[in-house]
């Protein structure tokens, strides 16, 4: 009996640690490094706080929708596609991994039914979608993208849908040439939409991070 109550309270703290930190969890904030960043080279030092590796403040990131990919809105009713997509913005803080979207761009879409579609979203400069960037533990230099403030709207011949998160959490895979990873992220309806838009929608892009010309979360 005295051995099964062990078990138990091992299982409850085993419970309580990945509540805290998750299964391959991220930490609290990421340390953003990079080799090259605003066009100069930083030392290949160790990506620390404060090191000669971290990204300075403020820094311009930008994610190119990877070359034979496409960037796709799936929902009941109908898909959407979009064979080119880039994601701006702005790391205002290296230390702490944290920053905004500034501008969200889709172009050569298409939806399920053949219709030629434009896609749109609210992110821009004076309508920001923040982010926090977490690190892997242990640290691996990849983590996690935490995403607010998402709109996304299409219009195609059937009409016009516009769907919203209120969070998102792509994935970053750091290195010299890294990868932001949305994996259908959900997204729900809002009520100006069209009458055949489905009451919710996933977004998914497999994203290469193009400045600074390598990435790390650490």
């Amino acid at each position: 009996m005295k051995h099964l109550k062990i078990l138990g309270l091992a299982a409850v703290a085993a419970l309580a640690l990945m509540a805290v930190f998750g299964a391959g969890a991220a930490s609290a904030s990421a340390v953003l490094c990079a080799t090259e960043a605003d066009g100069g080279t930083i030392a290949n030092a160790t990506c620390t706080r404060g090191g000669t590796k971290q990204l300075p403040n403020p820094s311009t990131i930008e994610w190119t929708l990877r070359s034979g990919t496409v960037a796709e809105i799936t929902s009941t009713f109908d898909n959407w596609k979009c064979t080119e997509s880039k994601i701006s913005g702005t790391v205002t803080n290296g230390a702490t991994g944290t920053g905004s979207i500034e501008a969200v761009t889709f172009s050569g879409c298409t939806d399920s039914f053949g219709g030629t579609c434009t896609m749109d979203t609210s992110a821009s400069a004076t309508n920001k979608w923040p982010f926090t960037v977490t690190a892997n533990v242990p640290h691996d230099g990849n983590g996690g993208l935490h995403l607010s403030n998402i709109t996304l709207k299409w219009g195609c011949p059937i009409g016009t849908c516009r769907y919203t998160a209120s969070t998102a959490t792509p994935t970053v895979t750091g290195g010299e040439t890294a990868t932001i990873l949305t994996s259908k992220v959900a997204l729900s309806r809002e009520e100006v939409s069209s009458f055949g838009c489905s009451a919710t929608a996933t977004w998914s892009g497999a994203y290469r991070v193009t400045k600074p010309d390598s990435f790390w979360a650490y």
